[in-house]
């Protein structure tokens, strides 16, 4: 059984304590029979005496007390061992595995499955001292009579077969309810999340209600409900086998062989003593199956995870920040696929996994990781013949500005300066080879330090997976990230998480400033407080906010607090005005970006505010993956 390797593999000496424990209770509450059946027996029988009494029972409370404590908190440690490595896993597992997961997948892993888990190794103790007890009470019957022994455990065997033939189908059926309780899981996320819609639309209700969260919650109960009858009926049949095995020896084999009184005396007090155990032992199989089966589900989890890669393990060297370095992007693609990829490009120097292509570098000039040992002065990941992009700050011959690739300059063209949407790279649009879901790219764009850049375009045009690219927390499937001189690769991607600062649409609040340890922090979220217009709602103690139960602009806010005090490079707003009021909205375009980029930061801005676009130094717009110039008549729109 899976749950027993499991606590092996936790601490095998502490299981070998708590064996030794429970062979000196059962070999204590076997004494402890004889001793009954001396004083219970016609004589001639051995003298018993109330000292042997009470030192047998004595150990038996001793052994059977240590052994609970030292399974107790085996268990405990084994559930504490297990949430915390599922909580490191999903911290370590790639985002978009987490994504494909869902939350309701892992909700179920996170709270069903630990306890069920926790009621099977919470059952262990009693079930250890029960089968100590068990097999005690078996040698003693050998002892008392061989036959009746044979007999005794020819019946037990075959009840015990019995019930194994159920408890197969027995585990189908919790594996069924299991899974279907990731469905129901499923529905109880969405009726939280979705109650307002399901309220006004009476319709939507009931049919949610009856074909999702009535409906698994039913499959959940049919199978429970089977598994139970079954295992019932199972552990019925084992009981008349036990009361059938009885009749035999009392009504049979007694008058066949001529048993002494004596000996049916014995078989009769430990068949007496055995039943207690025995109900003990069966009624605790449902928990353990159920164990049995979470344990799975989780080592299942587990092992989708470690399959991909571990994050935690992703190497990383304290050092600064990058500073004022351009961002590029050269020929980056990224898609959504149904089979499991890598999540970080593998190792310099590794031979490259099916479905990616193989990685430029290992060690470049100046001991770059992963940099290109291409000509002096060429910006590593860029294609040969690329002209490099200006320095920070630099204004390029003319005034132009770099486009979205870098490949030409732009000239705004217009009285008001404004910048107009990048057209496509050049040659076209480069076909991908992966037809299996949505791509994006490949893409070349730069990142200037001290420029706002926004990225426009339609809904799954691509933006979101383009920030989460940026950020880190993607990595391309084709092309390469650069950070100044620097390329991004599996040596460095942690650091480079650490150069960035973003506010994505699903964004999370945590009430306390976790990894803030500098002091004076509560002045300077009190000062953002009034920056953001919103210390009359909300305060700060000790590095903790008094309250999160805000409005989703309110929340926003909060989270932006949160982005400036990180203070890096770059910075990514995923339509972070679209909850905002239009005077705040004003303040966060005209204000606190304008600030961001005094300050030499790369500013990237994914919206949908036009009235806004004068504030950008360049835009791209994405359509379906790709870079696009709209239409004359769409520019015109789109910035007026």
């Amino acid at each position: 059984m899976q749950l027993i390797r499991f606590l092996i593999s936790i601490s095998w000496m502490r299981i070998s304590a708590v064996i030794a424990a429970g062979l000196i209770c059962g070999v204590a509450n076997t004494y402890l029979v004889t001793l009954i059946r001396g004083v219970v027996s016609p004589p001639p029988h051995p003298p018993v005496t109330v000292t042997s009494f009470v030192l047998a029972g004595a150990v038996i409370l001793v052994s059977g007390v240590v052994s609970q404590l030292l399974l107790i908190r085996l268990a405990q440690d084994a559930i504490y061992r297990l949430r915390a490595d599922l909580s490191t896993g999903i911290v370590s597992a790639p985002l978009e595995h987490l994504e494909r997961l869902g939350t309701h997948r892992l909700m179920a892993t996170l709270t069903e499955d630990v306890r069920s888990l926790s009621e099977a190794v919470t059952a262990i103790p009693s079930i250890c001292v029960d089968v100590a007890t068990i097999v005690g009470c078996f040698v003693f019957l050998a002892i008392v009579s061989g036959p009746i022994f044979a007999v005794t455990v020819a019946g037990t065997l075959l009840g015990i077969a019995c019930v194994e033939l159920v408890l197969k189908r027995v585990r189908v059926l919790y594996r069924a309810a299991r899974e279907h309780e990731d469905g129901l899981l499923g529905s109880f996320q969405a009726v939280t999340l979705g109650i307002k819609e399901l309220k006004l639309h009476r319709g939507r209700r009931r049919d949610f209600m009856d074909r999702h969260l009535l409906g698994s919650a039913r499959d959940v109960r049919a199978r429970n409900v089977e598994a139970g009858s079954k295992f019932s009926l199972a552990q019925g049949f084992g009981q008349l086998l036990q009361l059938g095995t009885m009749a035999v020896i009392l009504f049979g084999l007694a008058s066949a062989m001529h048993l002494s009184l004596n000996v049916m005396v014995g078989y009769v007090l430990v068949t007496t003593f055995l039943a207690m155990p025995m109900q003990n032992f069966m009624h605790r199989i449902p928990d353990l199956v159920r164990g049995d089966v979470a344990l799975a589900k989780i080592r299942t989890m587990n092992l989708s995870m470690e399959t991909l890669h571990n994050e935690d393990s992703l190497p990383y060297t304290e050092r600064p920040p990058a500073g004022q370095v351009p961002l590029v992007l050269t020929n980056v693609g990224y898609s959504y696929r149904t089979e499991a990829l890598p999540p970080v490009p593998p190792i310099p120097g590794s031979p490259p996994p099916p479905g990616m292509p193989p990685m430029p570098g290992g060690r470049g000039r100046a001991g770059k990781p992963g940099a290109h040992p291409g000509r002096p002065g060429e910006m590593p990941g860029r294609p040969a013949g690329a002209p490099p992009p200006p320095p920070p700050g630099a204004q390029p011959p003319g005034g132009a500005r770099p486009d979205v690739n870098g490949h030409r300059r732009l000239e705004h063209g217009r009285p008001d300066d404004r910048p107009v949407p990048m057209a496509p790279p050049p040659g076209g649009p480069i076909e991908t080879a992966d037809d299996s879901g949505f791509a994006l790219g490949p893409l070349d764009l730069v990142f200037e330090p001290g420029q706002i850049s926004f990225v426009i375009g339609g809904n799954g045009s691509g933006k979101s997976t383009l920030a989460k690219l940026i950020t880190g927390l993607y990595v391309p499937r084709t092309g390469s990230i650069s950070l100044g001189d620097e390329r991004i690769d599996h040596e460095n991607i942690e650091w480079f998480r650490q150069n960035a600062s973003a506010v994505f649409t699903d964004f999370h609040l945590f009430e306390d400033y976790l990894g803030f340890d500098r002091p004076g922090i509560d002045d300077e979220v009190r000062g953002y407080l009034e920056e953001l217009q919103i210390a009359h709602k909300v305060t700060v103690q000790d590095g903790r906010l008094s309250t999160i139960a805000l409005s989703q602009g309110q929340r926003k806010r909060l989270a932006l607090l949160t982005a400036l005090l990180e203070d890096r490079q770059i910075y990514v707003f995923d339509e972070w005005a679209a909850d905002q009021e239009p005077r705040f909205r004003e303040v966060f375009y005209t204000e606190i970006l304008a600030g961001l980029k005094r300050r030499g930061k790369t500013v990237i801005v994914i919206t949908h505010d036009d009235r806004y676009f004068d504030h950008a130094d360049q835009i791209v717009k994405l359509d379906f993956g790709k870079i696009v110039e709209p239409t004359a008549a769409a520019s015109e729109a789109a910035l007026r």
